[in-house]
């Protein structure tokens, strides 16, 4: 017997007085996992084990810290997701479940949405609810999401992201801290046009309002007129409403053709985005999510402990259960720790069994995980 032999012959020897203890460690896991169903605690406890693993390294030499920790730390990993697993079997522990209900959307609800009549947000509102919704318009996302919370409104309207410019960061960082939940979404294509009064032309304008969202999606168009200088406003349809009341020919707006209806402007431009295609996604949110049949879109929020390949381990959650993964996106999160966000969109319904087994695998890998919805794809 050779060199290799002996020590894959003791190798195995080792493997097999591990295997009965991991077992018998995996059988206590099962309990603490009862003891914390009866007692409604979380599955994950940071504290703990971040003073595990600190005393495991503390017994090894240097060179043996990483691996070591990586060892614990993959062990106490495939703990937390069995109790998840066991937790979640038991009647009420799908915890992300408590802010939802099942049904369908109100058949004749109020709307909110930001800016004023002809914004893209309330095109959105019309294309998903039709034209004769009742709605309520802000001043600010915010005052969307504060409407929804107080009743005021059934519903709201968010973008989310355009499709030449990427995410809207102020509608995400309001269903990051806000009680606001994703339960419809609408893809509206967005057909840019600079405006102005009547009376105008284009060698006149010297002067553009938008939203820098709008200047952005033109911004090839504007490279051609240098003497055009840009001032960002609260969004399109405001901007083209604002140069109404200044009656100042040599100021345009960039907003939609259903404006100049509304407002009795003209068309300087048509057609400016720079890509074409250009289309918004925005979101219908209400202060309690909504589970049917038709929802087939599901939408999280999470952070990631402080460990080797913590997101890693989360994406091979969906890859190996063959969920389709949408979009991932991140971002840094508000609280100066360097703590990042992570925003995924994936295939998959609530009301499917299976796939609240897999939200507790993710739960138990995730410093924090926030359902923000579950709805049907725009098609």
């Amino acid at each position: 017997m050779n060199d290799l032999e002996i020590l894959r012959k003791k190798i195995d020897e080792i493997d097999s007085q591990l295997l009965p203890l991991f077992l018998s460690r995996m059988e206590c896991s099962a309990g603490v996992a009862e003891y914390k169903r009866a007692n409604n605690m979380p599955v994950l406890d940071k504290q703990r084990e971040k003073q595990i693993l600190e005393n495991k390294i503390e017994k090894v030499s240097n060179e043996l810290k990483i691996p070591v920790y990586d060892f614990f730390s993959t062990i106490m990993k495939i703990s937390r997701v069995a109790q998840a697993k066991a937790l979640v079997s038991e009647e009420g522990r799908t915890p992300w479940l408590k802010d939802f209900d099942e049904g369908e959307l109100k058949s004749d609800p109020t709307v909110a949405y930001q800016g004023v009549p002809g914004a893209n947000s309330e095109t959105a509102l019309i294309q998903f609810f039709g034209k004769d919704c009742k709605r309520i318009n802000t001043s600010t996302f915010g005052k969307v999401v504060d409407a929804v919370e107080n009743g005021e409104a059934d519903y709201g309207i968010l973008p989310l992201e355009n499709s030449s410019t990427g995410v809207i960061s102020s509608a995400y960082d309001l269903l990051e801290k806000r009680d606001a939940f994703i339960v419809a979404e609408v893809a509206v294509p967005i057909d840019h046009c600079l405006v102005g009064l009547p009376d105008a032309k284009l060698e006149y304008i010297r002067t553009v309002y938008s939203h820098e969202q709008g200047y952005m999606q033109c911004k090839e168009f504007f490279d051609k007129y240098p003497k055009m200088e840009f001032h960002p406003y609260h969004n399109t349809a405001m901007a083209a409403k604002m140069i109404v009341e200044t009656d100042d020919i040599d100021k345009a707006a960039i907003a939609s053709k259903r404006t100049t209806e509304i407002y009795n402007l003209k068309v300087l431009a048509e057609n400016i985005s720079t890509i074409g295609g250009n289309t918004t996604r925005f979101a219908v949110i209400a202060k309690r999510g909504i589970l049917n049949k038709s929802c087939r879109k599901i939408s999280i929020l999470f952070t990631l402990p402080d460990e080797s390949g913590a997101l890693s381990h989360v994406l091979s959650v969906f890859a190996d259960n063959g969920l389709n993964l949408v979009k991932i996106e991140s971002r840094p999160s508000h609280d100066g720790n360097f703590e990042y966000l992570f925003f995924v969109d994936f295939e998959g319904s609530l009301l499917d069994n299976t796939v609240n087994g897999i939200m507790a695998e993710i739960s138990a890998s995730t410093s924090s995980l926030k359902i923000l919805g579950n709805y049907s794809v725009s098609e």
